[in-house]
C-alpha cells in the first residue's frame, strides 16, 4: 500500500506540474498576443494619423489631380496668407456639412466660415487701419473707404454678400496677368450696376482698387515679417 501510494502522489505532483506548465505557457502565450496586438494597434494608428495629416495639410496630394484643372500658376502659395497655410485650412469641411475626397469642399459655404474663423477682426468690424481707394482715369475722381466700414459694415453685417464673392481669388488667381490676388473691379460690377451711383464700374478699362496702409498697419506687419 505504501508504495501504490508514493506512486500515485508522484503520479499526481507530475500531473500538477504540467498543469502549471500548461498555465504558464497559456499566460504567456496571451501575454505575447496582447503586445502584438499592442504593437499592431500603435503602428496603425501612427500610420492613419500620418496618412490623415498628409492627406490634409500636404498641399502636393491635393495637386496630384487638382495641378491639371487650371493654370499651373493658379496653384502657387498666394502671399495674401502667411507661410504655411494649408489646403484644408480653408476647404475642410465642419462638422456635419459634405465634402469631396473625404472632407473637402471647394464651396462658399464651406469656405467662408473657416474665413470668418480665422478672420475676426473683419468679422467683428474692428478698424484696421487700412484705407481702399478707386481712382477713375486721369484723377478724376477718387472714391475712397475704410476696409473695415467696406468689407463689414456695407457687405457682412448686412448679409449682401459672402468672403468669397470678393476675394474668390485670394488663393488661386486664374484671370490676373500679375496674379496678384487682390479683389478686382470685374467682381464688384456683379453687384455694382447702377450708372450714376456706381461710375466706377462703368468706365473702361475698369480702374484698380488701391489698398493705403495707416502707420498701426505698417508697423504691424513689419512685426509680423519674419
Amino acid at each position: 500500500m505504501t508504495t501504490g501510494q508514493d506512486a500515485g502522489g508522484k503520479q499526481d505532483t507530475a500531473m500538477e506540474d504540467q498543469e502549471a506548465l500548461d498555465l504558464a505557457a497559456k499566460r504567456r502565450g496571451r501575454l505575447i498576443l496582447f503586445f502584438c496586438l499592442l504593437v499592431a494597434a500603435v503602428l496603425g494608428a501612427n500610420i492613419l494619423y500620418g496618412t490623415v495629416l498628409f492627406t490634409r495639410e500636404n498641399r502636393s496630394y491635393c495637386l496630384e489631380c487638382h495641378r491639371v484643372s487650371g493654370p499651373e500658376r493658379m496653384w502657387e502659395a498666394s502671399d495674401r496668407h502667411a507661410e504655411g497655410i494649408t489646403c484644408g485650412q480653408c476647404h475642410g469641411v465642419l462638422p456635419g456639412r459634405k465634402g469631396r475626397c473625404g472632407a473637402f469642399s471647394a464651396h462658399a459655404d464651406t469656405v467662408n466660415p473657416n474665413c470668418m474663423g480665422c478672420h475676426g477682426s473683419v468679422v467683428e468690424g474692428r478698424p484696421l487701419d487700412k484705407t481702399v481707394e478707386v481712382r477713375l482715369k486721369g484723377g478724376s475722381k477718387v472714391y475712397r473707404w475704410q476696409l473695415e466700414q467696406l468689407m463689414y459694415g456695407w457687405h457682412l453685417k448686412k448679409n449682401i454678400c459672402l468672403c468669397t464673392d470678393c476675394h474668390r481669388n485670394i488663393s488661386h488667381e486664374q484671370e490676373s496677368k500679375t496674379f496678384d490676388h487682390r479683389p478686382k473691379m470685374s467682381y464688384c460690377r456683379a453687384c455694382h450696376y447702377h450708372a450714376v451711383k456706381d461710375d466706377y464700374v462703368q468706365v473702361s478699362p475698369l480702374p484698380m482698387l488701391e489698398i493705403k496702409e495707416g502707420e498701426r498697419a505698417k508697423a504691424k506687419g513689419e512685426r509680423e515679417e519674419p
